[in-house]
């Protein structure tokens, strides 16, 4: 008989049924088995439930989802666009460019960190996108974020979208 394919990841919803995260299958099972949570959608493999979807009894308080200031959130915030010259480039080609200068007092938050190729951001040099007479296509900002976009990298299960409003 051929091994089924074994899911890596399962669906945790809260009490009233929100999606909370997305963790390990090997996790799901676990939380299930020791009671904290129940199966909701599974797989069946060689007789044992494999989690897909599982459902916490108990609320959960939601924290507000955040990303981190990196040179990867950044680069998909912008959308592999240079902020300056509005060309598209490879991620290899791009460059996290402070809009105003670190040697101005400028730090690394997402109101001050864009996007940009490495010609713009060596014409722009230590100096502010007016100086430089280089304005900004878009203004930086905190992107807002979703359970999705945190967990980007990982393939949505068909019986997760019933869950997601952004996949309806």
């Amino acid at each position: 008989m051929e091994q089924e394919w074994i899911q890596d990841y399962s669906l945790k919803l809260d009490a009233a049924w929100q999606p909370l995260e997305i963790i390990s299958t090997y996790k799901a099972f676990n939380m299930c088995y020791s009671g904290r949570a129940k199966i909701v959608s599974s797989s069946t493999i060689d007789g044992i439930e494999i989690p897909s979807v599982i459902v916490l009894h108990n609320y959960i308080r939601r924290f507000p989802f955040r990303l981190s200031c990196n040179r990867r959130n950044v680069f998909w915030r912008d959308s592999n666009q240079c902020q300056y010259c509005g060309n598209i480039f490879k991620f290899d080609d791009l460059t996290m460019d402070h809009v105003n200068p670190k040697s101005k007092g400028g730090d690394k938050s997402w109101e001050n960190i864009v996007t940009s190729c490495r010609v713009c951001n060596s014409k722009k040099r230590d100096r502010t996108p007016k100086e430089a007479n280089m304005p900004l296509i878009r203004k930086p900002h905190s992107p807002r974020v979703n359970l999705l976009d945190l967990n980007r990298n990982i393939p949505i299960q068909k019986d997760w979208k019933i869950f997601f409003k952004e996949l309806k």
